[in-house]
């Protein structure tokens, strides 16, 4: 599964398209608070006509895979794209007789997107090119790795260094010590940062030293000021190869360790994320493993077998759930934190036709947050372990006056517009004045049974 450049886009139908091109919309964006949405343009009778196109792969493609046979000369000029390249400039830059062409191979592998002109409903103007998601981020490294490293002995004996005095990161210093540079530097084939490229690998191994001797901190690090005091600037980020590097250095997911600005989503179950040469397994994490929601959208290639996706609103829920046998094998678990962020919405949108489960607190607010995830992602979310009868014999947990009048408007409010299958506890809240229960009080009750109450999900599919 690749969710990419035509994510949450339409098609427009342009006529002689190259094979394997794609004609879609360009999205335009909106702030919803601290969100950026993404709407597809429409006239006032809501009808699909865009003024201009972007030309994306039609088909899944790797992070990073140059055309064959690309002169590194020409995907240097490729790469040094910065936000956006006009047409005019690529046809002097590569010839006006070869642009076209390859502008065409550079769609095909992923690297490029071509804005272009709708003319007349179905044809089309070049009007340039951006890099990808994927070849933005990747940009840095890669560019570093084609322009070569002008002392590998420097850098190598600075990472071995910067390891120094550091036990968490000892075995990672013996496995540099023994992979010497030659005439370029060489990852440990058994580093535990899981990369191949130095560039990821430097950032990664800088930033954990940073990180390892500023342990205990009250709280996390920022993440600007991490990787520019690992990296002594400032204007280095954090691509999604480098953060999930340095989350597999220090074994830790990178919004626990790091302030960052991506929402994470914590998973465990089968599925197989990799971003170039980085690759997260999160069935084989322990307890569960942090990916960036945007990064998943944007690029990338996902491998998931798992036969639903069940949401836990709990963080202390969601780790009994991926230590409880029979679930995460077959199951992507992941932590839904209240009410969800744009970022998880968007990822189970992309994940249909995938059944998905919602395991929240007994409270008018456990039902509004399935009720407001159903409508965000177009498709029914299953409760489990959220019975009437559970509700019945489950411990109560205090409120304040105010905040119980307001559940108990909220669960009136539920018994009328709430999911059909939780207007039921909804009714049964109102019965005891808003009352609630919360996931702690719950684990013998629901636990038990939550892997026969999945099996039921997936045999009605």
């Amino acid at each position: 599964m690749l969710l990419g450049e035509a994510h949450g886009c339409v098609e427009v139908p342009l006529r002689g398209l190259p094979a394997g091109v794609l004609g879609v919309t360009v999205p335009r964006k909106r702030k919803d608070g601290d969100e950026v949405l993404h709407r597809v343009p429409q006239d006032l009778k809501r009808r699909v006509k865009p003024e201009v196109a972007d030309l994306v792969a039609a088909g899944p493609v790797p992070a990073y895979a140059p055309p064959e046979g690309m002169p590194d000369k020409l995907l240097k000029k490729v790469l040094s794209t910065g936000t956006f390249k006009r047409w005019a400039t690529i046809e002097r830059e590569f010839g006006t007789q070869d642009a076209w062409r390859i502008a065409v191979s550079l769609i095909l592998c992923g690297g490029v997107v071509v804005r272009c002109q709708v003319v007349q409903g179905t044809s089309y103007v070049p009007q340039g090119w951006r890099l990808t998601q994927s070849w933005a981020d990747l940009r840095e490294d890669k560019l570093a790795q084609l322009r070569g490293h002008p002392d590998p002995l420097r850098l190598h004996a600075e990472l071995l260094q910067a390891m120094d005095g550091i036990p968490q990161l000892a075995d990672e210093r013996a496995r540099l010590a023994a992979t010497p540079p030659g005439r370029t530097l060489k990852v440990p084939g058994d580093s535990a940062s899981g990369t191949e490229d130095w560039g990821v690998y430097e950032v990664a191994v800088k930033s954990a030293a940073v990180w390892w001797r500023a342990q205990p901190r009250p709280k996390p690090m920022k993440a600007k000021s991490l990787i520019g005091t690992s990296m002594q600037d400032t204007k280095y980020g954090w691509t999604p190869p480098r953060r999930q590097a340095f989350a597999n250095l220090i074994g830790m997911p990178f919004d626990q360790a790091v302030e960052g600005s991506d929402t994470e989503l914590r998973m465990r179950g089968p599925l197989l994320w990799r971003v170039d040469n980085v690759i997260a397994d999160t069935a084989a994490c322990r307890p569960w493993l942090g990916l960036p929601a945007k990064g998943l959208l944007s690029l990338g290639v996902i491998d998931c077998s798992a036969v639903g996706v069940l949401l836990v609103e709990n963080q202390e829920a969601f780790t009994e759930v991926c230590n409880t046998p029979g679930i995460a094998d077959h199951w992507l678990c992941i932590w839904g934190a209240g009410y969800a962020a744009h970022g998880l919405a968007e990822f189970l949108q992309a994940m249909a036709p995938l059944p998905v489960a919602s395991w929240q607190d007994l409270d008018a607010h456990g039902i509004q947050i399935i009720a407001n995830l159903s409508e965000r992602v177009g498709r029914p979310i299953t409760p489990v372990g959220m019975d009437v009868e559970v509700y019945r014999s489950a411990t109560k947990y205090r409120q304040k006056p105010d905040k119980l009048a307001g559940n108990l408007a909220l669960a009136r409010k539920m018994v009328v517009s709430g999911p059909p299958s939780l207007r039921a506890l909804a009714a049964e809240i109102v019965a005891h004045g808003g009352a609630g229960c919360e996931h702690e009080t719950l684990y013998d009750t629901v636990l038990e049974t939550l892997p026969s109450a999945l099996k039921e999900i997936v045999g009605s599919v």
